[in-house]
């Protein structure tokens, strides 16, 4: 089971209660893991947020997840950009959108594992996969865009 709730930025908090709902009886505490992953205690129920904007996103499934959005807006990358590696570049080719796939991809990956990109390898996004240090990283990323947003969907893999 993976859902995705799309929702206005400043109702992400009640919207994800909703989500929440059907998963867990009774009160629970949403507490953070050491880099600020969020998750229940005790439940099997993962999820995860993001919000760009005025825009959210909230991923609930039954296996570790993250999720990342962005709207597509003018911005600045270029500090980013140079750092990529020269496959990610070719695939790029200095345009928004093509970076923000790279980037929310990335992003949906480090919420995934809970950490920070100063405890996760070398990450790298170009044709469609991650890699992490050179290898494929073991995990299902699906990455969408809509008319005015960019997100990504990241999971663990069925054993």
């Amino acid at each position: 089971m993976t859902k995705l709730y799309f929702c206005r930025a400043q109702e992400i908090e009640k919207t994800l209660k909703t989500a929440l709902s059907p998963h867990i009886c009774g009160d629970y505490e949403i507490k953070r893991g050491v880099y600020g992953k969020p998750y229940i205690e005790g439940n099997l129920v993962f999820f995860s947020i993001s919000h760009s904007g005025n825009e959210g996103v909230i991923l609930v499934s039954d296996k570790a997840c993250g999720v990342d959005l962005e709207l597509v807006r003018p911005r600045k990358y270029g500090s980013v950009y140079n750092r990529l590696t020269e496959r990610e570049k070719n695939e790029i080719r200095g345009e928004l959108t093509p970076f923000l796939i790279n980037w929310v991809a990335k992003e949906s990956y480090i919420k995934y594992l809970g950490g920070t990109v100063a405890t996760i390898g070398r990450l790298e996004y170009f044709g469609g996969k991650l890699y992490c240090d050179g290898k494929e990283a073991d995990c299902e990323i699906e990455v969408k865009t809509t008319q005015n947003a960019v997100y990504a969907v990241c999971t663990g893999v069925d054993e």
